[in-house]
């Protein structure tokens, strides 16, 4: 009877070859290969059709509110960052003395007045008197013809010519005087009524005494918020001196720059979305308004003057950014501030699947947002 026979106690399994054991390392690495060339490739694509940047931020009219006249701050009417309304009372500076300007320049209007009335007389009396002197000349010229002609019958001796010769001249003379005295008066009146010289002045100097007035009385050019107060009553305020920073609330932007290679698509009108830092959480709907043409260079030294080298590392040259200027959809949100960091990727065609991609990283960096 046979036995069955076992293997020998000496005998063991063959261990698996060196490439088996390599293959899942293998595997594994030409994975990862894969989904860098993929992540690389899709990136090189999204920059064009879906581009993003998170170096954006908002924008809007900062204005230095400064007087236009120096004088004593007498009233303060609003508080650091408070929201203003337009034409709210800002602050005012004291305005006696423009006031007194004021009296004084009517005071001159009124004496420029009488004075060209004055003027007006003279004219008034010049022409009298012109007229008077050409009616003896005309006069005098008759009777000289009369006795010229007599002369010449010899009815009166040639003595007479002489002597009505010389009264003729005379009142020649009289009547030249009177003609240059009349037109002395004239200069001296200048043109009738508002267009008189003195006339003119006076009214320049009561209109900038009105002017300065008014302008004692600062408002709120528009609706606004009120920031880096630097008024108080008591406080002297010097024209062309900013008193106080308005941030206009009626046009509020967003500046995204973007990389110079990301701008192929970009054009007016096209979609956006946008997280603003100071609102996590929420993604608000914004529109391309315009791409920047240009950007500043600084090619000089300011102290030196000489020319200064760009300095570039590695084998490519950063890229170059440009602003691209958006509006928000549906108007700024409540609670948007100057300068808030915002993130902005944009839409530039009807591309489903990058666009799905891009809506869905916009999200989670709103979601991200309440930690950065």
């Amino acid at each position: 009877m046979s036995e069955t026979q076992g293997p020998e106690p000496d005998e063991v399994a063959a261990p698996p070859s060196p490439s088996r054991r390599a293959d899942p390392l293998r595997r594994w690495t030409l994975i990862v290969l894969v989904v860098v060339v993929v992540l690389f490739g899709w990136t090189l694509i999204a920059d064009r059709l879906t581009p993003y940047t998170g170096d954006a931020s908002v924008r809007t009219f900062v204005i230095r509110i400064v007087p236009e006249v120096s004088g004593k701050v007498i009233e303060v009417a609003v508080e650091d960052n408070q929201i203003v309304r337009t034409g709210d009372l800002l602050y005012r500076v004291d305005p006696l003395p423009f006031r007194i300007a004021v009296e004084r320049a009517e005071a001159k209007l009124s004496a420029a007045g009488q004075s060209v009335g004055a003027s007006t007389a003279a004219v008034d009396a010049a022409q009298a008197q012109l007229v008077e002197e050409i009616a003896l000349r005309d006069n005098v010229r008759e009777q000289a013809a009369r006795v010229f002609e007599l002369v010449r019958k010899n009815v009166y001796p040639a003595a007479r010519r002489d002597q009505a010769q010389a009264q003729l001249d005379a009142a020649e003379a009289q009547v030249k005087g009177a003609q240059a005295s009349l037109e002395q008066a004239r200069q001296a009146l200048g043109p009738q009524g508002a267009d008189n010289p003195q006339i003119r002045e006076a009214l320049a100097e009561l209109e900038q005494a009105r002017l300065d007035l008014s302008r004692t009385t600062l408002l709120a050019p528009d609706d606004g918020v009120v920031t880096n107060l630097q008024a108080t009553v008591g406080q002297f305020a010097r024209a062309g001196q900013p008193a106080l920073t308005f941030l206009d609330a009626r046009l509020v932007w967003l500046n995204a720059f973007l990389r110079e290679n990301s701008l192929e698509y970009v054009k007016p009108g096209v979609r956006a979305e946008v997280v603003l830092d100071v609102l996590p959480g929420r993604v608000l709907p914004a529109r391309v308004e315009s791409v920047g043409w240009g950007v500043g260079e600084v090619d000089l030294d300011p102290v030196t003057g000489l020319p200064k080298t760009r300095q570039s590392t590695g084998w490519l040259a950063a890229a170059q950014r440009f602003p691209v200027q958006l509006a928000f959809a549906d108007g700024p949100p409540a609670g948007v501030r100057y300068n808030a960091r915002a993130s902005v990727i944009l839409y530039t065609g009807d591309h489903p699947i990058a666009n799905t991609l891009a809506r869905l990283w916009i999200r989670v960096i709103s979601v991200l947002t309440f930690v950065s």
